[in-house]
């Protein structure tokens, strides 16, 4: 990451007499990384997918483990599937009016219609809980030809050690209230009759969706989603995930990082002549991902004139005197 830069004379950040060179090193790495990963562009390479949720009927929020995002940590989100997960039909419904449309925040909501058109991601810690289902209750399964057979109340519970429980095996519930130990690490198992709840990180992602799921019906919900950026933790690490043919962006931007942290006044002065093509870097590296037609089109979220109506209606191009 840094060899090749001093070879051509730029200040090693290794050498300053801070004691704390190693770290000045990787700092550079991650903000140059964060500077280039955080543009409001949706990079190929930076693209991830969700582990796959079940909706529960009635259930707006879903806190999850860490594991559920097994390549990182969202950054924002770019798209969402929604499967009819337990259709008959071959192919079973994907996206079949439209896929699900990321926001930046949904407030709760007691409205249902026949499919969730909206999702965030929050953290676990932001998300709404229930309450423990109670003894002897059945939770049924949310996948298979007939699920599910019954209605479930939501799948998670605050228990009373105050970690954040969500269902991980259907079952029926035991005779008394579960719960892990105090400040239990995320992924403990907790055993409730026949039934398995997993402990989750309060700051853990999860999703809130809009509207909520109707009953009787399970979605199978897809979010992909931009990464946020890697910080370096030591320097074999790789550039991961930006590939080898974006990598001289990465570099550029590092010889100006290096030549700024420098104390030297006069290696200072060197900035400018490493600025000029870091500055035209990163809007060069976005005309080379943005190489292929968008399928996606620009619509207004809404109208944007004031609506006018007559005595009959709003009035329209094809309405001019309102609805009669």
């Amino acid at each position: 990451m840094l060899d090749t830069h001093v070879a051509k004379g730029v200040p090693d950040p290794r050498n300053t007499p801070s004691g704390f060179n190693l770290q000045l090193a990787l700092e550079l790495g991650s903000e140059v990384m964060a500077a280039l990963i955080t543009e409001r562009f949706n990079w190929k390479w930076n693209r991830a997918v969700a582990t796959p949720f079940n909706t529960n009927c009635w259930q707006q929020d879903y806190p999850l483990p860490a594991s559920a995002l097994p390549d990182g940590l969202i950054a924002w989100g770019e798209d969402c599937d929604i499967v009819q997960i337990n259709s008959s039909l071959v192919p079973k419904p994907l996206n079949w009016d439209g896929a699900i449309t990321w926001r930046r925040a949904l407030t709760r909501t007691s409205l249902s219609r026949w499919r969730p058109t909206q999702i965030c991601w929050m953290y676990n810690q932001d998300l709404t809980f229930g309450a423990w289902p109670g003894a002897e209750t059945v939770l049924y399964p949310l996948l298979g030809a007939t699920a599910p057979q019954g209605t479930n109340p939501l799948l998670n519970f605050v228990d009373a050690n105050g970690n954040l429980l969500v269902l991980s095996e259907f079952g029926t519930t035991g005779a008394s209230e579960p719960s892990a130990a105090a400040d239990a690490p995320e992924g403990t198992l907790v055993t409730d009759g026949t039934a398995q709840w997993e402990v989750v990180d309060p700051t853990s992602q999860g999703f809130r969706l809009d509207w909520l799921p109707p009953s009787g019906q399970t979605f199978q919900i897809v979010p992909i989603y931009q990464l946020a950026p890697p910080r370096f933790a030591k320097l074999s690490q790789t550039l991961a995930p930006i590939p080898d043919s974006f990598s001289r962006y990465f570099f550029e931007g590092m010889e100006v990082a290096m030549r700024r942290a420098t104390p030297d006044p006069a290696q200072k002065q060197s900035i400018q002549e490493a600025l000029a093509p870091w500055a035209a870097s990163i809007p060069t590296m976005k005309q080379q991902g943005d190489q292929e037609q968008n399928s996606y089109g620009l619509v207004p979220a809404t109208c944007a004139v004031e609506t006018r109506w007559g005595w009959g209606g709003p009035i329209t191009a094809d309405s001019p005197y309102g609805n009669q």
